[in-house]
């Protein structure tokens, strides 16, 4: 479904460009009804804090009506066969994949989990503060034998080829989903349970000599310098503890998950047909690569 590029985003980048990533198309109409009344506060039982702050969101019952890690992996690497057998039929034999995006899945340990529901992890908490983990960028690679025009214009044309027979799912169940995920977020950030445990959050941060009002404006605060300091590492591990003490993570995804259920009972009929797309373009993904694999 995503692009190679948004994936890798979502694979490498702070858990808010995440938000950002899964809330595009929020003035969307399809699925009428949503929004024309104020969502009942979901009950909720369970409470229990996920491993991590990528891992609650992936997690998510609308997460299930858009491409996993596993298929995001996968459209990369249907993406870099055909890109590879394309140049090959265009005279390069020597291309092997000189520049392609790797297809590695996401590491939810370090993915900055610094969000709405505070910071999860004591141990990144400690080491990355609120900056998330470096990556080394990868060496370039020499120009192939016999690079030139005529490579950078097979380049281009085998990249183009390569989108249009992967394709995606139609735009409208994506911005479909885009637009309820922000709808529940915006309804969990104003339900009275998550408004006081937020408090309790504040008010715990505060005696541990830290003033935020929420914990977005906490890790905003320090992510402007090149490295941790010392001060933000202080505030990231008092911000994972005064999580875990007020159990502001758990009580989150559990309200923002009752709100998710709410909008999927409302808009059946369209996730199930997105959810239908979402697999066939994963068949189709899979078709691809063994394709072009031989297989």
């Amino acid at each position: 479904m995503a692009p190679p590029a948004q994936f890798g985003r979502f694979a490498a980048i702070a858990l808010t460009a995440v938000l950002s990533a899964l809330s595009t198309g929020c003035s969307d109409n399809s699925g009428k009804g949503s929004a024309d009344s104020a969502p009942a506060p979901p009950e909720i039982s369970s409470t229990t804090a996920p491993e991590s702050g990528r891992g609650g969101l992936t997690g998510l019952p609308l997460s299930a009506y858009q491409a996993d890690d596993q298929s995001s992996v996968k459209e990369i690497q249907a993406r870099n066969a055909l890109i590879i057998a394309c140049m090959h039929r265009a005279g390069f034999s020597a291309f092997a994949g000189d520049g392609l995006q790797a297809a590695q899945p996401p590491d939810n340990a370090t993915a900055l989990p610094a969000g709405a529901w505070g910071y999860l992890g004591p141990q990144a908490a400690a080491t990355l503060g609120f900056h998330p983990p470096k990556r080394t960028a990868p060496r370039p690679n020499p120009a192939p034998a016999g690079s030139g025009e005529a490579y950078d214009g097979a380049r281009v044309d085998c990249d183009r080829q390569a989108a249009e027979r992967i394709g995606s799912p139609p735009a409208a169940g994506s911005r479909l989903v885009g637009r309820l995920f922000d709808e529940s977020m915006k309804a969990t950030a104003g339900d009275a349970r998550v408004v006081a445990a937020t408090k309790q959050w504040t008010a715990c941060m505060t005696a541990a000599g830290f003033e935020a009002t929420t914990p977005e404006e906490l890790s905003h605060r320090y992510q402007t310098t090149p490295e941790p300091t010392p001060a933000e590492l202080a505030a990231a591990r008092a911000d994972a503890d005064c999580t875990a003490g007020v159990n502001l993570a758990g009580l989150w995804f559990a309200v923002l998950a009752g709100y998710q259920r709410q909008s999927i009972d409302r808009n059946a009929e369209a996730l199930t047909a997105q959810q239908e797309a979402v697999r066939a373009q994963d068949a189709k993904l899979t078709e691809l690569i063994a394709g072009e694999s031989g297989g």
